[in-house]
């Protein structure tokens, strides 16, 4: 497994590494899939600064409300499924 990294800068800036690929987004949510699963970035005026799938690197800046890792509905991440 790769190294998944969040980081957030008073809820402006928010730096992601372990990203695999952007699912859906608008200016109110990013839907991710991630090394650890699937995330969904929640807030406002939400922008993609960068992004680099080849490093697995996402950055966001907007106001940031909240982050919600789920799994699928058998309790497996998105990675189990990829390697069944």
């Amino acid at each position: 497994m790769s190294k998944h990294q969040v980081r957030m800068d008073n809820r402006e800036l928010l730096e992601i590494e372990g990203v695999i690929e952007v699912i859906n987004f608008s200016d109110e949510q990013i839907s991710l899939a991630t090394e650890l699963g699937p995330l969904l970035i929640l807030g406002e005026d939400l922008n993609i600064q960068q992004l680099n799938l080849d490093n697995g690197e996402l950055i966001v800046d907007g106001y940031i409300n909240g982050l919600d890792y789920s799994q699928d509905d058998n309790g497996d991440g998105i990675l189990s499924n990829l390697f069944k």
